[in-house]
């Protein structure tokens, strides 16, 4: 199956996503402490954000032996990775989250990925990432004026219909 790694990291990122919103839940809802709060939430971002990174560099490094990739790449690079939301998640190294008790800094090192060797996997249905409904509180200092947790999760739906497509190519 093409496109395995990128659909990993999908999957990856999703995962982070979820814990982020678990961060962000009322003590007492049945999630044990040490997975919400300020330092949980960033963990769970600063990791959402390196697994959404992984996505762009794979479907590069795995799309290379798919005829009209390039074509079809360069294309998607002039058209939705060129977005100031793409420009946000892909070239920051610095991010400040807003919680209830203040401004904290999350740095994210810069992208660097050498060649990942990855075990076949079953094949996967990509996940479909609800943006709605999300009781979250936990904004960017700078950049997207919605919820942390609505930005990402909407930047991972633009990145799996990308690795969809780039799919569809393989195919």
């Amino acid at each position: 199956m093409a496109f395995e790694a990128c659909t990993d990291k999908v999957n990856e990122a999703y995962h982070f996503l979820v814990l982020m919103r678990v961060a962000e839940l009322e003590p007492g809802e049945g999630v044990p402490a040490r997975l919400q709060g300020e330092a949980a939430f960033r963990f769970a971002f600063s990791a959402f954000i390196n697994a959404v990174r992984s996505v762009l560099l794979l479907l590069q490094e795995e799309g290379g032996q798919v005829p009209g990739f390039t074509r079809w790449y360069v294309t998607v690079r002039e058209r939705r990775l060129k977005t100031e939301e793409a420009a946000f998640f892909g070239e920051r190294r610095d991010y400040r989250l807003v919680f209830d008790g203040g401004v904290s800094p999350v740095p994210v090192p810069g992208s660097s990925l050498g060649r990942v060797k990855v075990e076949p996997v079953e094949p996967v249905q990509l996940p479909a990432v609800d943006t709605d409904g999300h009781e979250g509180h936990i904004r960017f200092w700078e950049g997207p004026r919605e919820l942390v947790t609505e930005a990402c999760a909407r930047y991972l739906e633009m990145l799996t219909e990308l690795v969809q497509q780039a799919e569809k190519l393989a195919q």
